[in-house]
């Protein structure tokens, strides 16, 4: 007589209870079928797996689906481990009826005389503790948004973890919040890119955010290093705000996509202080954005001239060539349309090192003593930001609303949250009839400092804001191959805060300069 098979599964959500741990489903299963005379083809694990997950999305699972023709019987230890959703646990019921296997569990609750009323009654009964469980779950957390209390996980970069008034809140961490704002000040006042930042950072030895964290907590540290979109990611989510935040709906998750969790009223929660202010963090946001240029699109890269050497016969940029010999540099910056055979002019090739020369002077002989401008927010009410946030808020809440089962708890919490937005929306659309008004605010550093403080791609950054162009003419014919200032013109267009102001007020700033400069 031919011994019969049985195929022994066992699930865990989360390791936590001994009482139903993978080893005690184990020993029960394994004891149940020796006393059955059972002979055990293999046992199917799922760790970290709840019970509402879809069969074909457990490995576990998918291993006794897999092998289902071939056993007599799938055991569990108790019929949740199967699983905690009626439709789930009548899918595997029909699958395991159609492959000739059986169902059963090792407390008895399941055997092969269980009728398949009293399954789906007993599996009614799993997905409504499931669902009870849950909404504990959204109930705690909605309680502990609503005190400002942290819902548990790893501090964002710029934030620690701190115990007051028996719960868990946010608080500022000075360490890291002041890489934050470091860098914050760099990429909008001092030229820098992500790239040049995050090479900064790693020179530095400053640890990463994962390694920041390790350390914080007392654990080793893998040596992780800074990356461009480590950064950006840093910058651009919204919880540098103080926000508790998610993923947008149907969207990847990564902190380009971060929203922030909005209360009844649609306003986002609170659970830490401001790392970074309202206007402060709207610009950094739209100077990434700006920055994430495509292919074909102007870049900053580590030529001084890069976008400012200008070819007087094409007009067209010059673009630089590094050459090392020896320990001497030989660079060049060349106008492309004319070399090679099919060029548009003749040859037109400068020495970098003596047009960069040429360029700085002249910038630090008209401008050095002029000081840096920051453009700043007004002191008012944003409320050009206030509206935008908030139709981002209405789009990803009619997002979540689209996803939900009509009638339920949590679809009326989303329309209610899109009327108190919507409220707010015509409120802002009302007050946008005022243009919100920008200020340039003296840094106390004069151009000259600034200067000397910047790297190469910060300079060029600053030459490109001020307007600079450097108009090279090809070297005439027979002359000597050294640079000549002779062949470079380098004109300013001004700074921002004058090309801003009107043109008449712009004409006799330009006069006041000329007499200062030939005072």
């Amino acid at each position: 007589m031919r011994q019969q098979t049985v195929i022994i599964y066992v699930r865990l959500s989360r390791d936590s209870d001994a009482s139903t741990s993978i080893a005690s489903q184990t020993a029960a299963c394994e004891a149940f079928a020796e006393k059955q005379g059972w002979q055990v083809l293999f046992v199917a694990e799922d760790v970290d797996v709840s019970g509402a997950s879809k069969l074909e999305n457990r490995p576990g699972m998918s291993k006794v689906l897999d092998a289902l023709s071939s056993a007599d019987y799938v055991i569990a230890a108790k019929l949740d481990r199967y699983a905690r959703s009626v439709l789930e646990f009548s899918l595997l019921t029909e699958l395991a009826s159609n492959s000739g296997a059986t169902l059963v569990t090792a407390d008895g609750t399941l055997n092969e005389h269980t009728s398949k009323f009293m399954v789906n009654i007993l599996a009614a009964f799993a997905e409504h503790e499931r669902e009870t469980i849950q909404a504990r779950i959204n109930a705690s957390k909605q309680h502990l948004r609503s005190v400002g209390r942290w819902l548990g996980g790893v501090a964002p970069y710029g934030y620690k973890l701190i115990k007051r008034d028996g719960g868990t809140y946010l608080d500022i961490d000075p360490e890291s919040a002041a890489i934050v704002r470091d860098c914050v000040d760099k990429l909008l006042h001092h030229g820098a890119s992500l790239t040049g930042i995050t090479r900064e950072l790693n020179e530095r030895g400053i640890a990463s955010p994962a390694d920041h964290a390790r350390k914080r907590d007392g654990r080793n540290t893998r040596g992780t290093k800074w990356s461009s979109t480590t950064l950006r990611d840093v910058l651009f989510t919204p919880a540098v705000r103080g926000f508790l935040v998610q993923s947008a709906p149907g969207k990847p998750r990564t902190a380009l996509n971060h929203v922030p969790v909005l209360d009844a009223n649609g306003e986002p929660h609170k659970v830490g202080p401001e790392l970074l202010d309202a206007a402060t963090h709207d610009t950094v946001r739209e100077a990434l954005n700006q920055r994430a240029v495509g292919r074909g699109k102007e870049r900053t890269g580590k030529a001084l001239l890069l976008h400012v050497a200008e070819c007087a016969l094409c007009t067209g940029p010059m673009y630089h060539q590094n050459r090392v010999i020896n320990g001497k540099d030989y660079s060049t910056y060349v106008c492309p349309n004319g070399v090679g055979k099919h060029s548009e002019h003749e040859s037109n090739i400068v020495q970098a090192s003596g047009l960069e020369g040429q360029a700085e002077a002249q910038f630090l002989k008209i401008l050095g003593d002029f000081n840096l401008m920051h453009k700043v927010e007004s002191r008012g009410r944003d409320v050009a930001r206030e509206l935008r946030e908030t139709n981002e808020a209405l789009d990803n809440l009619a997002g979540n609303l689209a996803a939900l089962p009509a009638g339920g708890r949590v679809v009326q919490t989303v329309i209610s949250q899109i009327e108190a937005l919507e409220k707010k929306r015509v409120t802002l659309l009302s007050e946008a009839a005022t243009p919100a008004r920008t200020e340039w605010q003296d840094s106390g550093v004069t151009l000259a400092q600034e200067w000397a403080q910047r790297t190469t791609e910060g300079r060029n950054a600053l030459l490109r804001e001020f307007g600079a162009v450097a108009t090279v003419t090809p070297l005439p014919k027979g002359a000597e191959r050294r640079f000549s200032e002779d062949r470079a013109e380098v004109t300013f267009e001004g700074p921002e805060w004058w090309r801003e102001v009107d043109p008449a007020t712009a004409h006799l700033r330009a006069i006041e300069l000329e007499e200062e400069l030939t005072a």
